[in-house]
């Protein structure tokens, strides 16, 4: 009876945190050209759709100065004991140079206000902008060591999580599926939602060493596992490490 019940338990309270809804899903793959491309991100931003470079097909191609904001559908997102916000986009870093200024982003104004990409800051070149929420960083690298020895063209992949207690972001030098840096902040979510999603110059600056492609921009909620749940799985944990143990003493003594 409890070999029958555990499983189906397991798999039950493991299904509830993985649960996750879509809000923007985007790959540009489905763009004849920049104009049907703007359809869903707007006219007045200075990307364009590349064709021809993507991560895996198409891409948005960004020279820096006025963003692109998401136009297709509306959302107000706000962390919450049940619910994290998931941000995750690959940028393509041409390695030319490091006095870049570009980041895809979420903000409702400037409270709050998040970015995650390049920045011509002093200590790096992958950084993280967080004003009004999540701690107040302001401008901060993910890792600073990470282009100590310069950095690398390619697809890196940035994803930024937010829960009510803190804001996570790492970042995939290569795309590889191995987190090369992770930053921390600790802090409350703003009281006002995340409204606008957008890509490009970081609050419409210039980017004076050139431009980047994004692709694959991803905007989730993802439910928080309960307490209850949490702690449900520890004991069936425990429970399963005491049964091995009884089986253990059980050959033993046969």
């Amino acid at each position: 009876m409890i070999k029958k019940f555990l499983p189906a338990l397991v798999l039950t309270l493991a299904a509830g945190p993985a649960s996750a809804a879509i809000v923007v899903s985007d790959n540009f793959d489905g763009y004849a050209d920049t104009a049907a491309m703007q359809v869903n991100w707007g006219a007045s931003g200075a990307g364009s759709l590349d064709t021809t470079t993507g991560n895996g097909g198409q891409s948005a191609a960004h020279p820096g100065g006025t963003v692109n904001s998401w136009i297709g559908s509306s959302f107000a997102l706000t962390p919450t004991a049940t619910q994290a916000i998931v941000l995750t986009a690959d940028l393509y870093d041409d390695a030319t140079s490091q006095n870049e200024r570009l980041s895809v982003g979420l903000r409702n104004g400037a409270n709050p206000l998040f970015e995650m990409g390049h920045y011509n800051g002093a200590d790096g070149h992958y950084f993280v902008r967080i004003l009004n929420t999540s701690g107040n960083e302001g401008w901060v690298p993910i890792d600073d060591t990470l282009n100590d020895g310069g950095i690398v063209a390619g697809w890196n992949r940035y994803e930024a999580t937010f829960t009510l207690t803190d804001l996570t972001v790492t970042i995939d030098l290569g795309a590889d599926g191995t987190i090369d840096g992770t930053f921390v902040s600790t802090g409350a979510p703003s009281a006002n939602a995340f409204t606008d999603l957008r890509f490009g110059g970081p609050s419409n600056l210039s980017s004076g060493g050139g431009g980047f492609n994004v692709d694959n921009i991803s905007l989730t909620t993802v439910a928080v596992p309960e307490p209850t749940s949490m702690a449900a799985l520890a004991a069936l944990g425990v429970f399963g490490v005491a049964r091995r143990r009884m089986k253990t003493k059980a050959k033993a003594s046969v």
